[in-house]
């Protein structure tokens, strides 16, 4: 596996130790928004800090080592600041596929970064011997659909699968 995708705007790799006080940034500015999705967003409910922030960024980095999951975070290619995070979760190495989720920073949404992100991400995951990848944004998000679906024309191998969030349906 690659230990980092560079795409034009953004440069997108495994959590670091020493990555949790700008995770804990990004998480504080995005909070009110995350918290809109507790379905897929449940972890966002609890006051981060930036010592659980450290600490979270300590086990997506043994995660990432290990096989177990695949978290990212997407950084600005310019000013290296977190815009969002994004991972390939679940794998199923018998099939084997992924799940991939994002989510972007509140003041960096509507400019196309999660677009440009989940395009990365089935290339990274074909590259970890994934045939296919998940878009499975919650329920309630209708905001994140459009890259999911923009991707599943464009992307061989990458496809939604519908599942129930809280009695909503979602693609």
């Amino acid at each position: 596996l690659p230990n980092h995708i560079e795409t034009e705007r953004l440069l997108i790799r495994p959590h670091r130790p020493g990555d949790g006080r700008a995770v804990f940034e990004a998480t504080v500015e995005s909070l009110a928004e995350l918290r809109r999705w507790p379905a897929a967003m449940g972890w966002a409910l609890e006051e981060p800090s930036e010592e659980q922030s450290e600490a979270f960024c300590r086990q997506c980095a043994q995660d990432f080592a290990a096989r177990r999951e695949f978290p990212l975070l997407l950084t600005d290619k310019a000013s290296g600041e977190i815009v969002g995070s994004s991972g390939l979760h679940r794998p199923d190495w018998s099939v084997p596929k992924l799940e991939i989720g994002w989510w972007v920073r509140t003041g960096r949404g509507g400019r196309g970064l999660v677009t440009e992100g989940a395009r990365a991400g089935p290339r990274h995951g074909r590259r970890a011997g994934d045939r296919g990848v998940r878009v499975r944004p919650s329920g309630r998000a209708a905001h994140l659909r459009p890259a999911g679906r923009r991707e599943r024309r464009q992307l061989p191998g990458l496809r939604a699968h519908r599942h129930a969030v809280r009695g909503a349906a979602s693609q």
